[in-house]
């Protein structure tokens, strides 16, 4: 972006946890401005008075009197897209929080809309900004690994008692599949390509809410790759992507390894970033020394990239690093869990 450009109008829609945390990262960010933050409720409008920014309590008004260029869409999920569209008709650049939506019928119109628009659309999987995830990629599509073969994900933590105050989060949709795992699933689409099949089994044994809390998942993609993820929040563990990398300030960081990437050449230990293989000598094998070395991380600020980035998308046209069509892929796979749980059948895409 031109060092003399005028800074990007984004508005925020939705001022809960993760939009408030939207509209700080918009305030500290000189490329861009906030251009208004839109939500019914008075602790909305007191963040707007504090930010110095304009408040509008519905979104009828924000289309009619706002001057933003793009927006970023905060709000519960089964909302994004009618928001969502009813923005992009309105010629407005859109940045949808994670899920693209709940309902994949309801993604792939908000989809079609934004490109009848001619609107730019960046969902906001932001782990792909994050520098470990940047590093992995780097790695596997440098051939590194060699040919990969398997990936091995772990999720596993322990949710307190307190976080099932709210109601929601002991119902269906409410478990670690949606609000935690879809990260992952979006981090393995996003190193390995698209998904052929997937099948999974759960269990609610330990809490017993009608939600699940331990889900077990076999991934074959397009590239043969295979895939394991095992997710459970009833657990005593340090194995998870927040725990490992750091990402969550409000979760203990226990810096262990939450993936391994196994290929012919070598394995990746993540986020450690060790990568393992064979010293010897001629042919290869495991009665030869197995030596490591270990890449060096800076760290970032994930959510501050993705803004970096959609400022870039609505000003140079750049392609967003997570488009629509990638967040619905990831929704359908992440959807393609509970199914599978539903069924006891794997889950094939065409």
């Amino acid at each position: 972006m031109n060092a003399n450009a005028s800074p990007v109008r984004i508005a925020v829609i939705g001022a809960g946890i993760i939009g408030h945390r939207h509209v700080q990262h918009i305030v500290d960010e000189p490329r861009c401005r906030l251009a208004g933050i839109v939500d019914p409720s008075p602790q909305a409008e007191a963040l707007a008075e504090r930010s110095e920014t304009v408040y509008f309590s519905d979104i009828a008004p924000f289309l009619k009197q706002g001057d933003a260029e793009g927006v970023i869409i905060a709000t519960p999920n089964d909302t994004h897209a009618p928001i969502g569209i009813k923005c992009a008709k309105a010629g407005l650049h859109l940045l949808v929080e994670k899920p693209i939506d709940s309902d994949p019928k309801a993604a792939a119109n908000l989809v079609d809309a934004a490109q009848k628009a001619g609107v730019k659309l960046l969902v906001g999987h932001h782990r792909r900004f994050n520098a470990y995830i940047e590093d992995a990629k780097r790695i596997v599509d440098a051939g590194k690994l060699g040919t990969v073969t398997a990936v091995n994900v772990l999720w596993t933590a322990l949710k307190p008692p307190s976080y099932f105050n709210v109601t929601w989060r002991r119902e269906p949709g409410g478990g670690p599949v949606l609000i935690n795992i879809i990260h992952d699933i979006d981090n393995l689409r996003y190193l390995f390509g698209d998904i052929a099949r997937i099948y999974a089994e759960s269990c609610n044994a330990i809490r017993r809410y009608p939600v699940e809390d331990t889900v077990a998942i076999t991934i074959r993609f397009r590239n043969g790759v295979l895939g394991t993820i095992v997710t459970s929040d009833v657990v005593a563990s340090p194995y998870n992507f927040e725990s490992a990398t750091g990402e969550n300030p409000l979760i203990y960081t226990a810096a262990q390894d939450c993936y391994r990437i196994f290929g012919t050449e070598a394995t990746l230990n993540f986020p450690e970033m060790t990568l393992w293989r064979y010293t010897g000598e001629g042919e290869q094998g495991w009665s030869d020394p197995i030596s490591h070395e270990r890449t060096v991380v800076e760290h970032t600020v994930p959510f501050e990239r993705q803004l970096q980035h959609y400022c870039d998308v609505i000003r140079n046209g750049a392609t967003p690093r997570c488009s629509g069509a990638e967040g619905l892929k990831t929704l359908e796979a992440t959807l393609a869990v509970r199914e599978s749980v539903r069924t006891g059948e794997p889950v094939t895409f065409d």
